[in-house]
């Protein structure tokens, strides 16, 4: 069951969340307009004092008839049966016992004033019940005033509710674009990263697959075993070299997270193996072995090599600095680079200037050998040669670093 509940959340996680906002809106909505339309729907909601404002005019036309002469005896007795019927009749006046407990004026006493102004010689006590009637009125437009405070405590409600509803659903939208984004960023950051790793892999297996194809060239031609043995020995380790970085699952590990697998090596012997027509080596006067991944030191020497053939016309210079932490030294020939490009060209993509064939290069080289020189704990840095262009000076450090 809970197997089955994980599956349900991590597949509709995202559904879910995007419903969110749209949820607490509605609840709040409806949180909201409930209490405003069950008042609403109240028949107090359109109540009136229109019966109470009757019941004063009744008794005051009644009044106003008795002082005008003019007024018939008919006229009279009709204003008066009026102003008795709505006196001894409760029910014509809506909610009487709220707006008679807003104070003191009573209807009875209303009525009881009215009848006794009715009796012979007591036509003095209409103004009393007047007076009773007004205050009734008055009442009634309390409770008028009342029944609208609470309509405007109801709206008010309300109306903090949608600014609530609002600005919540405001601020969720606002996190799940944030969130998308956030998603969406890493997602092309991976994508770059993927391209990037693709493209040193690409450029580091060309190397070794060159040269795997020079030397079975070479070894179809090969007349005395001497020769056939040394070809064997480089079509042997350029196999080799494919297979370590031909590992498309371990890229990450290859060339951003580098995992290196130190032992000693005899950096003497490792720079003679390069040595070639334009590429020359002056070996130290003693051996010097050092710790180190093999495999990902060829590659930062092969790079630089590389790149110094294809920006000189000129010799390659090989050599060691056998100081507390060795260095290793690829000098080239070539037009030297100013101290402002330094940086520019460990960029992936960047390239020198200067040299046709270099634009066919795709700007990694220098790239994947300070990421591998920095993983053994060193640094590779470029800096004018003291005799004309460009030196490449590999620092290498310790395993513990």
């Amino acid at each position: 069951m809970a197997a089955a509940l994980l599956r349900f959340l991590r597949r509709w996680s995202d559904p879910l969340v995007a419903v969110i906002p749209l949820l607490l809106t509605v609840v709040l909505l409806v949180s909201g307009f409930t209490p405003i339309l069950r008042t609403l729907s109240d028949p107090n909601a359109s109540w009136t004092g229109f019966a109470y404002q009757a019941l004063l005019d009744k008794i005051t036309g009644y009044a106003l008839a008795i002082s005008n002469s003019a007024t018939s005896p008919a006229q009279l007795t009709i204003l008066r049966e009026q102003a008795l019927s709505s006196a001894n009749n409760s029910a014509e006046f809506p909610d009487l016992a709220a707006v008679e407990s807003i104070g003191e004026a009573r209807l009875s006493r209303v009525s009881v004033l009215f009848q006794a102004a009715l009796l012979p010689g007591q036509q003095r006590r209409l103004g009393a019940a007047i007076r009773e009637a007004a205050l009734l009125n008055e009442q009634s437009h309390e409770r008028i005033h009342i029944i609208q405070n609470k309509h405007a405590q109801q709206l008010e409600l309300l109306r903090a509710v949608l600014l609530l509803a609002a600005a919540l659903s405001g601020v969720l939208s606002t996190g799940m674009i944030w969130r998308s984004l956030i998603l969406w960023r890493r997602e092309k950051q991976a994508l770059a990263l993927q391209r990037e790793l693709l493209s040193l892999a690409s450029h580091e297996l060309r190397r070794p697959l060159q040269s795997l194809l020079i030397a079975t060239d070479l070894l179809r031609t090969a007349r005395t075993p001497e020769d056939r043995l040394h070809f064997l020995g480089v079509v042997e380790d350029s196999a080799a070299q494919l297979a370590t970085r031909a590992d498309l699952e371990r890229l990450a590990d290859m060339y951003d997270h580098v995992q290196l697998r130190r032992q000693p090596i005899d950096l003497g012997a490792l720079l003679a193996s390069f040595s070639a027509r334009r590429v020359s080596f002056t070996p130290p006067a003693a051996p010097l072995v050092w710790s180190a991944d093999p495999d990902k030191l060829r590659q930062i020497i092969e790079n630089l090599v590389e790149n110094a053939l294809r920006y000189s016309p000129g010799q390659v210079m090989l050599s060691m600095q056998a100081t507390e932490l060795p260095e290793i030294w690829v000098q080239d020939s070539g037009q030297g680079i100013q101290s402002s490009d330094v940086e520019r060209l460990f960029q992936p993509g960047q390239r020198g200037e200067g040299s046709e064939v270099a634009a066919s290069g795709r700007g990694l080289g220098l790239t994947v050998a300070r990421k591998l020189a920095r993983a053994h704990g060193g640094d590779l840095l470029l800096e004018p040669a003291p005799s004309g262009g460009t030196r490449a000076v590999l620092r290498l450090g310790r395993a513990d670093n």
